[in-house]
């Protein structure tokens, strides 16, 4: 009983191991998935360090001019206004 015990509190303790699935490789800042195509609902978005393109999920905005503008998502600009 002691050996029963035993064995499944070391089971326990081991991490999962999940077979045939490799690490995605994450880039802008876990937000998008570095792979050889980007799916039809992603949009690709520079180039990850293993030269795949960043798959970024097409409601990710990136605005690369460091300002915000008319199209921040703040309250004021956001659609539709409710009243």
């Amino acid at each position: 009983m002691k050996f029963l015990f035993l064995f499944l509190a070391i089971l326990l303790a081991m991490e999962p191991v999940v077979s045939g699935r490799r690490h995605m490789l994450r880039c802008m800042g876990d937000l998008g998935i570095c792979r050889p195509a980007c799916r039809q609902s992603e949009e690709p978005y520079l180039y990850c360090r293993n030269y795949q393109p960043c798959c970024l999920p097409f409601y990710v905005r990136i605005d690369i001019s460091g300002k915000e503008g008319k199209n921040d998502w703040s309250r004021e600009n956001r659609w539709p206004k409710v009243s």
